[in-house]
């Protein structure tokens, strides 16, 4: 949302005049020296009904996480529920404001190594990487309460500032500094195109990047703190809206832009990992403006929008339902993809153009 020093805006806030909220919002706001914040997604997902294969590599990327040498500044566990993935599948989300460490630990991370390490079952299982380096000035952080720090809000040294760039549609791109002087519009094909074929995924190593403005959206639900009648109301009521609104992305990812989010539940990062009363949905979007074009239009979305106006209303200031955004806008090749023996299903894999390799000629491969 801030301007660089002696910068002009190019483009015009979003943002009505005398415009006044009902309710603050909150943004991060990082130390000086911070330019930029690096994301990395692993996952492990189960072909089969054997699960040792899926445990043993868990427990390989659990170790690589947790080495003191480069380790990420937060990690988060969570279990896929519906998406662009198989369900039941396991996902970390890591973040780095260390560029250095976050490049050491990309080295680190050899998914074809853990995969042939898994055991005799490995062909029941598929791991994957997706991760991004994000600018400041092309992040955009929105959270509606303060009681608890999801996301990157957890990062050490961070704080959070009050803003009013909410309850208006099209406050999103205002809350994007590098709108000022960029549209995020999308590139001309064949940037773009859809792959003609979708890779088959068993049996392969994929690999990919980006194309210019491609977007990822984490969009938080947390209702921890919530009594019991308002969790009631929360998981009986506003979170279907929730869920019918994701699969319509899901079902329809060629006019929705939809092409690699999943919806998730966070667990406990103990050893029982026990499944926590926050969900994330989490992933890759073709375009800004596709994303912006559902929210503003789209029954499923304007749903969503007034069942939370409703369950606020209802729950006034005792209200503690929590919501939250962080939105990426990626210029190419800020983002980078890997599927080691993944359904075709899995992330980006049938919307980006990805390189492939044989897993057949793997040392000690056994497919």
């Amino acid at each position: 949302m801030r301007l660089a020093p002696g910068e002009r805006r190019e483009h015009s806030l979003r943002r009505p005049t005398d415009h006044k909220v009902s309710n603050l919002r909150w943004t991060v706001i990082f130390p000086e020296d911070v330019e930029h914040v690096y994301t990395l997604y692993l996952g492990v997902q189960s072909h089969g009904s054997d699960q040792k294969a899926a445990h043993k590599a868990e427990e390989s990327i659990e170790q690589l996480l947790k080495q003191p040498v480069n380790a990420p500044a937060s990690v988060e566990v969570f279990r896929v529920i519906l998406g662009n993935d198989l369900p039941a599948s396991t996902v970390w989300v890591a973040h780095w404001t260390l560029e250095q460490d976050f490049s050491a630990k990309l080295k680190q991370l050899d998914l074809q190594q853990i995969w042939q390490a898994s055991g005799s079952g490995r062909n029941l299982i598929g791991i994957w990487r997706e991760s991004f380096e994000t600018p400041l000035e092309r992040l955009q952080t929105n959270y509606s309460r303060q009681e608890y720090s999801p996301g990157l809000a957890r990062l050490p040294n961070v704080t959070t500032q009050a803003h009013d760039y909410t309850e208006y549609w099209g406050a999103g791109r205002d809350r994007l500094a590098a709108f000022s002087h960029d549209l995020f519009e999308l590139p001309a094909p064949p940037s773009v195109l859809v792959p003609q074929t979708c890779p088959r995924g068993f049996g392969q190593r994929l690999v990919g990047q980006n194309y210019n403005n491609m977007c990822h959206i984490r969009s938080g639900q947390y209702w921890g703190l919530c009594g019991p009648e308002e969790t009631e109301a929360y998981e009986n009521g506003l979170q279907q809206k929730l869920v019918r609104g994701m699969k319509y992305l899901w079902e329809n990812p060629e006019e929705t832009g939809t092409i690699g989010l999943r919806f998730a539940r966070s667990l406990d990062t103990s050893t029982d990992r026990h499944p926590l009363r926050e969900t994330s949905a989490m992933g890759f979007h073709r375009n800004w403006a596709d994303l912006e074009k559902w929210a503003a239009r789209h029954p499923s979305h304007l749903a969503i929008f007034s069942g939370a106006m409703e369950h606020n209303k209802k729950f006034g200031d005792a209200r503690r339902f929590m919501t939250w955004q962080e939105v990426s806008i990626l210029k190419a090749g800020e983002a980078s993809f890997e599927y080691v023996n993944c359904d075709p299903r899995t992330g980006v894999i049938k919307w980006v153009e990805l390189s492939s390799e044989s897993l057949a000629s793997a040392r000690g491969s056994r497919l």
